[in-house]
């Protein structure tokens, strides 16, 4: 399991962009576990005003309130 913050999201990506942990290990935030993409749970830490589509990652409740607050979803 690999673990982000929000700010990371609006560091690296553009409103609009789709965040899954195959393009968060493309970027290098996170890096593959055994040659596998990890799982990834994204947390609250920090602020992001982009609207983003988050796919096939686990939220907290805080970084979901913060994504849902700037536009974005989680599916």
């Amino acid at each position: 399991l690999a673990s982000i913050n929000v700010d990371a999201l609006e560091k690296y990506f553009q409103a609009g962009d789709v965040v899954t942990p195959k393009a968060l290990v493309k970027i290098g935030i996170v890096d593959n576990i055994k040659g596998r993409v990890p799982e990834v749970k994204i947390l609250g830490r920090g602020k992001i005003s982009k609207a983003l589509t988050i796919e096939s990652c686990t939220v907290s409740k805080s970084a979901k309130e913060k994504i849902e607050k700037a536009g974005g979803t989680q599916k």
